[in-house]
């Protein structure tokens, strides 16, 4: 048996559900399962959505299933806690701090289980038709998103993510997708042709003021309808986009990974985190600003 941890926003859901898939292919006979305890007491983002969104393919596993490999925690609360203070156990694979890629993650056998985000697309670059199938969207049935996705699937679509918000006071992120950022990545992109902006982020109020004007008159379009529950929807559209510029979020790394536009051009930081401990996630084929 190996068990998965889930924990955090939809973005890092999809990367841990990405390693569990990538398991699975790789240890057919073996029994994947997911921890999902730590949503328990979870108030940020959405809460789990996996499942809502991809269908049922994995296991929860139980308490006595983690306490089998790992320190069971019921309750997120206690997990915060406890994974500060608990050693690590023998079964436990635990992602490096730094995020440097373990090369033989997917390789050990055993029952084992898996603690961290998994930030990398070399865990399941190469079963990447196996996860694009995995992370099919139900379709759109509102008709604001069924004439948007016309509308991106029509032109020259780039999505440009703006993430504020939660990002102003984290040390971890602040200061790095600043002004200049989106300055220089727009600057690429408005060489094109014919296309057409669609901004998605939680402060458009910003983004009015600061990113419309380095668009210089292109076609806008503002994603700013789809919130809560639905708030998914908008990495839907984005992977609709033929090009991207991301912010320094696993919620647009997935929109731009996810398009099926091969010879789209994404745009991502150069410095991902606001100090250069961890290696940027960013995918090696996108340009780094």
């Amino acid at each position: 048996m190996k068990i998965v941890k889930i924990i955090g926003g939809l973005g890092n859901q999809m990367f841990q559900y990405a390693l569990a898939i990538a398991l699975q292919e790789r240890w057919k006979d073996e029994e994947i399962k997911l921890d999902l305890h730590g949503f328990n007491g979870y108030h940020k983002h959405q809460g789990y959505q996996l499942d809502m969104l991809f269908g049922h393919r994995f296991e929860a596993a139980t308490l006595t299933d983690v306490a089998q490999l790992a320190w069971p925690y019921p309750h997120y609360q206690l997990w915060r806690v406890g994974s500060r203070l608990l050693p690590k156990r023998r079964s436990m694979l635990c992602e490096p701090s730094k995020g440097l890629l373990p090369s033989d993650v997917l390789k050990q056998k055993g029952s084992l289980y898996y603690d961290g985000y998994w930030q990398d697309e070399r865990y399941f670059k190469a079963i990447r038709p196996q996860i694009m199938a995995a992370f099919k969207f139900p379709d759109f049935t509102d008709r604001r998103n069924l004439e948007t996705e016309k509308r991106l699937k029509a032109s020259e679509a780039v999505s440009i993510h703006v993430r504020r918000g939660d990002y102003l006071d984290d040390i971890l992120f602040q200061g790095t997708c600043d002004i200049a950022y989106y300055q220089r990545a727009i600057a690429r992109l408005c060489q094109l042709k014919t296309p057409v902006f669609c901004i998605f982020s939680n402060d458009m109020a910003w983004c009015k003021v600061h990113i419309e004007p380095l668009l210089h008159g292109k076609e806008i379009l503002y994603a700013d309808w789809n919130r809560g529950k639905e708030s998914y929807r908008d990495l839907q559209l984005m992977t609709l986009c033929r090009h991207h510029i991301i912010a320094n979020s696993s919620f647009s790394w997935w929109g731009a990974w996810l398009s099926k536009a091969d010879d789209g051009i994404t745009i991502a930081p150069q410095h991902w985190y606001a100090h250069d401990a961890k290696p940027s996630p960013a995918a090696e084929r996108w340009i780094k600003v």
